[in-house]
This record gives C-alpha cells, structure tokens and sequence, in this order.
C-alpha cells in the first residue's frame, strides 16, 4: 500500500500538464473560476481512469496505440504552450470560454493521465479491501483532482505576483508544457 500511495502522490502533485494548466487557471482567474476547469479534469479522469481499468491490458501490449497516444499528447501540449505563452491577464475571461471541456479534454490526450492510471492500476499490489479495482481507482481520482486544485490555489496565491510578471511566468510555464511534450519520447 505504501508503494502505491507514494507513486500516485508524486504522480499528483509533480509538474505535468493537468498541474500546470491548473495553475495558469488559478494565476488568471482565481481559484473560484478555476474549479469549472478541475470539474473537466476530474470528469476527464474518470472518463479516461475508467477506460484504463477494464483495457489496461491493451494498453500495455499494443505500443502502437502508445505511440500514437504520445503524438496527439505532444501537439496539444505545443498548442496548450502557445496559447499559454501569448495570453495576458486582461485575456483571461476571453481565454476560457469553455474551461470544463478544456480539462476534460486535455485527460484525452495526457500520456501522464494513462501512465498513471496503467501503472498505478496493474503494477501495485495492494492487500484486501484497498486493492480491489475500484478502490484503486477512487482513491486514484481523489489523489488526481486534489493535486491539481492544489495547484489551482497555489496559482491563486501568487495571482497578484502574475499580474506584474506575466510574461515571465507563461514563458516558464509554456516552457514547461513544451518540456512535458519532449518528456513524452523519453
């Protein structure tokens, strides 16, 4: 159990693309607005984290299936950084016309949301009660949202920081959605 708990924390709380978006929410529209964008990724999640649990075999024979997975993940990536890079704080309320179908959607084309569902679904054991399949997958998801609406608050905290810097912080933060696509091929 122990194993298990420590991979999904760090899968939920480290820099990857649900986090990072979280953030930018939070940074441009406080943690309030942000939480329609959480609803799409815990949606997302459970859409995404479900399909995983009944084909999760699939998906660990099948490379092809992967590998074109990690070609749609790294083009929203690029486009998410772009977006990310040329927006501003007065752009925010244009910027997110559709927040939940936006983190919802980036659940369909995160490699780290498979990853961490495919992984932490089939290579952890975990005794009784806790290790059966849907207590895996609840506890998953509760790990999954609470790390980005950390994320969402820890954006909201440094807010008025963003409104001075923000050419800096979407260049960092495009930057790092740029690096999570490289990460992908690794």
């Amino acid at each position: 159990m122990t194993g298990f708990l420590a991979f999904i924390t760090v899968m939920s709380f480290t820099p990857g693309p649900n986090t990072i978006m979280a953030m930018s929410e939070g940074q441009q529209k406080g943690f309030r607005k942000g939480l329609v964008f959480n609803l799409g990724i815990l949606f997302g999640l459970i859409i995404i984290g479900g399909v995983i649990s009944l084909f999760a075999s699939i998906f660990q024979q099948y490379e092809s299936v992967v590998f074109g997975l990690k070609i749609i993940g790294s083009l929203y990536l690029l486009y998410l950084a772009y977006h990310v890079l040329i927006s501003h704080p007065d752009s925010a309320a244009a910027a997110g016309q559709h927040p939940f179908m936006a983190g919802a959607l980036l659940q369909a084309t995160n490699i780290k949301c498979y990853l961490y569902f495919v992984t932490g679904m089939s290579t952890f054991a975990v005794a009784g009660l806790w290790g059966t399949v849907p207590m895996k997958f609840t506890i998953m998801i509760l790990f999954g949202i609470v790390g980005t609406l950390t994320w969402t608050l820890a954006g909201q905290l440094i807010q008025n920081f963003y409104s001075a810097h923000y050419r800096g912080i979407n260049l960092i933060v495009s930057a790092l959605l740029v690096f999570s696509a490289y990460d992908l091929w690794r």
